[in-house]
């Protein structure tokens, strides 16, 4: 059984600049609306934000709910460090969406923005939280994005909150204890123990592809080039296979996975491997390697299936990264229906790995 290292090895943190990850600001605004994201932000600004269901996404802004309250929120994402002459933008879509709070996310800000919103947050009936998006990364792959609320509501009530908690000492350490987290079930037992020794293998041959914890499920998601992508790992025991995948998710999906259609042959000649193109989803498409007739029930055989993955991840990632960085959807021009179809390859057997 492959076992996890004892302590995790440590890199160096470093601050990116946040136009290098997001190259426009509509790729920004569709990042702050994806899942994760919201749940971050919901815990930076202390309220439960949600994306309504029948919600037409802009470019420029998305309208949010509050879960607790059902108040309309407007977020807006700017791409570089707004100046007041953005605020009159952002003031008209607040206006038309009847926004009951307004929260800007962008990599900083400057002073007389943070004092027109902290202005605006106390002479006016909505509420305004500027918050500053942080980018980090542990060596060369971007690993974390934070926020920071810094003008607006900000919440300034820290010292009220210790003077609570401090009043309140004997009655906290009355309470039970939090529960122990579900033990593990057998499966999600096998995945952990699968992917702690991919990690393992990606720490030992230094991948470009930086794992993270290994994952309970049966997918395992690695980061590359921007928001938007993600390259998978996937362990598919119903039909014994193991897949390879550059998923495309989010509005852009379609445009992007087109444009690197265009460049099929190229593609297939520089990763060296057979690849099946799916652009069926409207907001999902991906691009897969596959491998069959694999038997996760041998754990013996378990250290050829990592090599594989090892092999076709560093493949994508080498393949791939630059030629995301590079997408530009608006570039995409659509072509006729009947010139789309064809884009579904049988599921090949992929070459040996290389050595």
């Amino acid at each position: 059984m492959p076992k996890r290292s004892a302590k995790p090895k440590l890199g160096r943190l470093q601050k990116l600049d946040p136009t290098d990850y997001w190259q426009t600001p509509a790729d920004f605004q569709q990042w702050l609306t994806e899942p994760e994201t919201l749940e971050l932000l919901s815990e930076a600004v202390g309220l439960e934000l949600s994306l309504p269901e029948d919600e037409v996404l802009s470019e420029a802004y998305t309208l949010l709910l509050e879960a607790e309250s059902g108040m309309p929120l407007l977020l807006a994402g700017h791409l570089g460090t707004p100046e007041a002459a953005d605020l009159g933008s952002l003031l008209a879509w607040a206006a038309e969406a009847e926004a009951t709070m307004v929260i800007w996310a962008a990599p900083s800000f400057s002073e007389d923005v943070c004092l027109t919103f902290d202005w605006l947050e106390q002479t006016s009936q909505a509420m305004f939280l500027g918050v500053a998006v942080e980018l980090w990364s542990i060596g060369k792959t971007a690993m974390a994005a934070n926020f920071i609320p810094v003008c607006g509501a900000v919440d300034d009530g820290d010292a009220e909150l210790e003077e609570a908690e401090a009043a309140d000492g004997d009655a906290e350490a009355a309470l039970p204890a939090e529960p122990e987290p579900e033990p593990l079930t057998e499966l999600q037992q096998e995945n952990l123990n699968f992917w702690s020794g991919l990690c393992d293998r990606l720490d030992r041959v230094g991948s470009l592809v930086k794992s993270g914890s290994p994952s309970i499920e049966s997918t395992m998601g690695f980061a590359i080039a921007r928001a938007g992508f993600r390259l998978n790992a996937i362990l598919d025991r119903d039909h014994s296979s193991l897949y390879t995948e550059l998923l495309l998710s989010g509005i852009d999906a379609q445009p992007h996975f087109h444009l690197l259609a265009q460049e099929r042959e190229a593609i297939a000649d520089d990763i060296g491997l057979p690849l099946i193109w799916d652009g069926a989803g409207d907001q999902t498409c991906m691009v897969a390697s596959a491998l069959t007739d694999v038997n996760l029930g041998d754990r013996s055989l378990w250290p050829t299936y990592q090599a594989w993955f090892c092999d076709c991840l560093e493949r994508f990632y080498e393949t791939f990264f630059d030629r995301i960085k590079q997408l530009d959807a608006n570039s995409y021009q659509p072509l006729p229906r009947h010139r789309a179809t064809g884009l579904n390859d049988a599921l090949i057997l992929p070459a040996q790995p290389r050595g």
